[in-house]
């Protein structure tokens, strides 16, 4: 059950953050300023990216109410840095570099290592 737990917060994390990366393409990020956050806080997709963050966050304590925090926050956040670099690369086109792809397996070799 508990990987389910966390599945669930994986994908609802995975969709948060796709809805905010939609959401500030074409924005540029120059100075903090009040016109900046009025057009943040006026998109669709920054509610959107809220929301399924909070429901992530909702299956994420779930989770760790039935397991070892040391084995269930490694292998969530080595699945979503997973996770994020696979959407990055096919919804936003970013490139998939062979450092990219070291870092990703010796992020994997890590978890397995720890969760062992």
């Amino acid at each position: 059950m508990t990987i389910v737990l966390l599945i669930l917060a994986l994908v609802f994390n995975l969709l948060a953050q796709s809805f905010l990366k939609t959401a500030v393409l074409g924005i540029k990020f120059d100075s903090l300023s009040v016109t900046f956050f009025t057009k943040l806080i006026a998109l669709p997709q920054i509610w959107g990216g809220a929301f399924f963050y909070g429901i992530s966050f909702l299956f994420y304590v779930m989770a760790l109410s039935r397991g070892e925090l040391s084995r269930i926050s490694p292998v969530s956040q080595a699945l979503t840095t997973l996770g994020v670099v696979l959407i990055s690369v096919i919804l936003f086109n970013e490139p998939l570099t062979a450092l990219k792809i070291v870092g990703l397996i010796l992020l994997i070799a890590g978890t397995i290592i720890l969760f062992l």
